[in-house]
């Protein structure tokens, strides 16, 4: 994950390459958290030096979350899981209200210029059919995001980025009020209508999607 390159909710432009695979299990680690090899052998390990994907959580749709999600539960809360399930809803369906509620509204108002769109709905519109006809080959659904890796405050801003994103909110919203940042990367599984099986978005595209956790002003918001 390299510095600011990658704009949150641009991610569907910035995706390349392609392939498929059936759906699989969790890869990726945050640099700040310890590789146990000999966890599998019956050895009595500290949770805080277990690898990163060790204590993993569901939340299952639609009764907890519109996308079932798995998510780490020592370095993210269940509030932050559900607002990435809802991000991802929101582009999934193009539910321009779910994203409204879900991204910062200022950095929302921001994409909505940057890709010269007319408001929110035309940019969900647009940013869904870019991944139909760039990356899924076809109509899709996504249908399970896994959670493969997260950064913090405490990792290099030259991998996170945060000051980038810091500032360009701060010059949407300049009272805006930052108290927790965090980067994930997810892979998003999903089906296609014309197709049987599973897909991986990011062995389609060749990386996991970056998004942005942020609380700003007491409320918790994907970027």
């Amino acid at each position: 994950m390299k510095k600011f390159m990658i704009l949150a909710c641009a991610f569907m432009l910035a995706c390349v390459s392609c392939g498929e695979k059936d759906s699989s299990g969790t890869s990726g680690e945050s640099k700040n958290m310890l590789v146990k090899d000999n966890v599998s052998d019956g050895i009595n390990v500290n949770e805080n030096e277990m690898p990163f994907g060790a204590t993993m959580t569901d939340l299952y749709a639609p009764d907890d979350v519109p996308i079932s999600i798995s998510y780490e539960n020592r370095f993210m809360t269940a509030e932050e899981a559900e607002k990435i399930s809802d991000y991802i809803s929101a582009v999934n369906t193009c539910d321009a209200e779910l994203m409204r509620k879900t991204c910062y509204p200022s950095y929302l108002d921001y994409l909505v210029e940057q890709y010269e769109n007319t408001d929110v709905q035309n940019y969900l519109d647009t940013r869904h059919q870019t991944i139909a006809n760039t990356y899924t080959n076809g109509d899709f659904d996504f249908n399970y995001i896994i959670i493969n890796s997260l950064m913090d405050e405490n990792d290099d801003n030259s991998d996170t980025g945060f000051s980038q994103l810091d500032s360009k909110i701060h010059e949407k919203s300049p009272d805006a009020q930052i108290t927790n940042r965090k980067m994930v990367g997810i892979d998003v599984l999903y089906t296609l209508t014309d197709s049987d099986g599973s897909y991986s978005l990011s062995t389609r595209t060749g990386s996991d999607m970056i998004l942005y956790i942020y609380t700003i002003d007491g409320q918790t918001y994907i970027l």
